[in-house]
């Protein structure tokens, strides 16, 4: 029999939770902020007042107090009380305001109001079963997901990633490569503008997303990409392509099986696949940890439950690299390792056909 908690650990527990909370009603002051542009006028100026941030900003004096006392009160800015200014220093800025700093989560808050909306849907599928899909979602949900994991490709790709993964030669000579749910294109535009010599193709059954990647690699000027709506089960078993890229995506699919089979057909022979993922162990007690604690919030709340919502495998985020595994030498794929790239929140492997 458990001995009964004291008063002091049922209070410890208490504030713990109000702590969690208050982080969760202070998301939605993180999204206004980074919609707004709050956070990149405080990046750009000097300390400001209320009033001062309400005319450089020219929104309502009354909610700007009310946001940046939130703030403030969460950590997010600093606050002199003998000025009455609010600051955002360069450290915070680098997570807030940047979009090109490899730590900036605005990307993330903006897939949040989507999260909450799909809760009535979440709990009928935990009477039910099924999931909510991909329509269920919003534009904020896809934007969102782009300026999330830019950062990545825009800081690593090139420079880390394709140099561990030892195609850096070949793509500078001249290689095929795909993108597999390709979303709105950050990645391959990254690798296109690097390798000109190259051919960059993205496939996504999503099709709004595969129109925003056309526009994304017309204004980088982009031309040695293209995009196609298709799906990952259904790619060109052609055996033209040296490199396959599934981004963030493979736990996400409906059928990650027969995508990777689909993707050994695509490759050539000795062509990689190239493979990115949560950060998550095989074992729950390993993921006990405020990464794990996002993945498998986000997992419950879109990346399983879209899966299942088209009665798929529903992997979700903590997939974990023996089921990656076990779908790679499952197609066929004769090799799979994890590559030796250090970062927090995601694996990295490589299957060879």
């Amino acid at each position: 029999t458990p001995a009964e908690p004291t008063m002091e650990e049922i209070m410890d527990f208490a504030f713990k939770v109000v702590n969690e909370l208050g982080a969760a009603m202070a998301a939605p002051h993180i999204y206004i902020g980074d919609q707004l542009g709050l956070f990149k006028a405080l990046a750009r100026s000097a300390p400001l007042t209320v009033d001062e941030l309400a005319a450089k900003t020219g929104l309502q004096e009354r909610y700007l107090r009310e946001w940046a006392a939130a703030m403030a009160a969460s950590g997010y800015l600093d606050y002199d009380p003998a000025t009455r200014t609010f600051t955002l220093p360069p450290a915070k800025a680098a997570v807030l305001a940047d979009d090109d700093s490899p730590v900036f989560v605005g990307g993330f808050a903006q897939m949040l109001p989507d999260h909450y909306k799909v809760i009535p849907g979440i709990m009928r599928a935990f009477r039910e079963g099924g999931g909510v899909p991909y329509s269920d979602f919003t534009d904020d949900t896809f934007i969102g997901t782009e300026r999330f994991f830019r950062p990545g490709y825009v800081n690593f790709l090139v420079s880390t990633w394709i140099p561990a993964i030892g195609i850096q030669d070949k793509l500078t000579r001249g290689a095929k490569v795909a993108d597999v749910g390709c979303g709105r294109g950050q990645a391959i535009c990254t690798m296109a503008k690097a390798f000109q010599n190259s051919q960059f193709i993205g496939y996504d059954n999503h099709a709004p997303g595969v129109a925003a990647a056309r526009t994304n690699a017309e204004k980088a000027g982009v031309t040695n990409a293209t995009f196609e709506v298709r799906g990952s089960t259904d790619l060109p078993k052609t055996a033209e392509f040296d490199m396959v890229c599934t981004l963030d995506a493979l736990h996400d699919m409906v059928d990650p099986h027969g995508a990777a089979k689909s993707i050994f057909g695509a490759l050539n022979p000795g062509g990689v696949w190239f493979i990115v993922e949560p950060n998550m162990s095989d074992k729950l007690e390993e993921n006990l940890n405020p990464v794990g604690r996002v993945f498998y919030s986000v997992s419950m709340l879109q990346c399983m439950t879209a899966s299942l919502a088209q009665g798929g495998a529903g992997y979700g985020a903590g997939m974990g690299p023996a089921n990656i595994r076990k779908v790679a030498e499952e197609a066929g794929f004769k090799k799979f390792e994890q590559l030796p790239i250090e970062n927090p929140f995601n694996k990295y492997f490589l299957a060879t056909k």
